[in-house]
C-alpha cells in the first residue's frame, strides 16, 4: 500500500528514495517506519550472507538485512557507517542497511512500468 495523493495531473505516489551501490532505489513511503543509524548489530549464527544480525529497535527485536549482500554488490570501500531504514512487512520488522538516504519523491501514477523480469 503506496500513499497516494491526487493532484492537477492525476494520482501521485511518494517514494523515500536511498542508494546503495550508486545505485538508486525507491520504498513506497507507507512502508517506511524509521530511518536509523544502526549501533550494534548482534550477528545470528548459521544465518544466510544477507543477514546482517538481529538489533533492539526501541524495545523490538529487528532482524538487518544487508542490501549490499543481497543484490550481490561488494562491500564499500569508502569506510562509512551504513544507515538503516525500518520497514514493516506482515507485521515484522526489518532494517534495510543501505549506503545513504535520499528524498522523498511524488511521482505520477499513471507514468510508472511494471517491473522487468
Amino acid at each position: 500500500m503506496t500513499k497516494k495523493t491526487q493532484s492537477g495531473e492525476g494520482a501521485m505516489v511518494e517514494y523515500v528514495t536511498e542508494m546503495i551501490g550508486g545505485q538508486l532505489f525507491g520504498l513506497p513511503i507507507s512502508r517506511v517506519q524509521d530511518v536509523f543509524m544502526p549501533e550494534r548489530v548482534t550477528r545470528v549464527p548459521l544465518s544466510s550472507r544477507e543477514i546482517a544480525g538481529v538489533l533492539n529497535l526501541r524495545g523490538r527485536i529487528v532482524t538487518v538485512v544487508d542490501m549490499r549482500a543481497r543484490l550481490g554488490l561488494p562491500k564499500p570501500e569508502d569506510g562509512k557507517i551504513p544507515m538503516a531504514v525500518g520497514v514493516d512487512l506482515r507485521g515484522e520488522s526489518y532494517g534495510l542497511l543501505i549506503d545513504q538516504i535520499g528524498e522523498v519523491l511524488r511521482l505520477a501514477e499513471d507514468g510508472m512500468e511494471e517491473n522487468p523480469v
